[in-house]
């Protein structure tokens, strides 16, 4: 997929950040410390951008700077389109950042795509720092690095919310890996150091490793071990991930009739690339 707009860039990447901390100043944004009403996954805050759009409104820091890392100009951001908004709008394609909740797009999916291609941009943590915020005073903890690391991977346990549109060939993905912080609210009150079930604030990215697009579902088809057949275990070894990333990767997979399975043995089964897409010599 050769889409300038997807190159990987450190320096476009420092002015986009640098853009999203101009833009909270010149609006007198303050990181929030309370829950709002009874969000249990969202804090209350005003919004980065100073007004009540709706794309500014619950927009996190990772969110923002990708949209800005797309574009930089705010003319092709937030662009109306029958009844939604296009997140960032270029050269005709649509550009959707999706930082998780995949569900939520199925409304715009259905929308947009037979109009216009739809490019689905999804950021991973390769490596994350974690930071937890006192409810009632707003102080921060000293950062402290994460043991869970994303991968390309991870993308799998959002596109099971949107399998349906798999097959759709205007229908493509980037997969930005990053380092970066969360903030956490420590109003959890599953334990004592209210931990458990508290609620995150907002990830700050902080570097970009690279970009990985995908022009379709097909694509993914280079994450695989490269011999069929294989087994889960075999992914499991081959990308480094749980056996439950992986039978979700392989149930995405074989839903968009990319991927077929026959059990063998003591029942396991065994994949393989469908026909049209199995890999031969020739091609490698």
């Amino acid at each position: 997929m050769n889409d300038p707009v997807l190159s990987f860039d450190r320096k476009r990447f420092s002015d986009a950040a640098a853009m999203v901390a101009l833009i909270e100043a010149e609006n007198g944004y303050q990181m929030p410390h309370t829950v709002s009403g009874k969000a249990k996954r969202t804090v209350g805050a005003r919004s980065r951008e100073g007004n009540t759009h709706i794309g500014s409104l619950g927009e996190g820091t990772l969110h923002l700077i990708l949209k800005h890392y797309l574009s930089a100009d705010p003319e092709n951001l937030e662009i109306p389109f029958g009844r939604r908004y296009i997140d960032v709008m270029l050269s005709g394609r649509a550009y959707e950042v999706q930082t998780r909740n995949f569900a939520s797009l199925k409304g715009k999916l259905a929308e947009f795509l037979p109009k216009i291609p739809v490019t689905v941009v999804y950021p991973v943590m390769k490596e994350k720092k974690i930071g937890w915020v006192d409810p009632e005073t707003g102080e921060r903890s000293d950062m402290r690095k994460s043991p869970k690391k994303e991968s390309v991977y991870s993308i799998f346990s959002e596109l099971i919310y949107i399998k349906d549109y798999l097959q759709n060939e205007n229908l493509s993905f980037a997969v930005f890996e990053l380092s970066g912080e969360e903030l956490r609210l420590l109003c959890g009150k599953r334990s004592a150091d209210g931990k458990k079930g508290s609620v995150r604030i907002d990830r700050i990215p902080t570097e970009l490793h690279g970009i990985e697009t995908f022009a379709s579902s097909r694509d993914f088809l280079r994450l695989l071990p490269p011999n069929d057949p294989f087994t889960v275990k075999n992914l499991c070894t081959y990308a480094k991930i749980k056996p439950e990333l992986a039978r979700k990767m392989l149930y995405c997979l074989a839903h968009a009739e990319l991927v077929f399975s026959e059990k063998g043995e003591k029942r396991e089964k065994y994949y393989y690339r469908s026909p049209q897409h199995k890999i031969t010599e020739e091609s490698q």
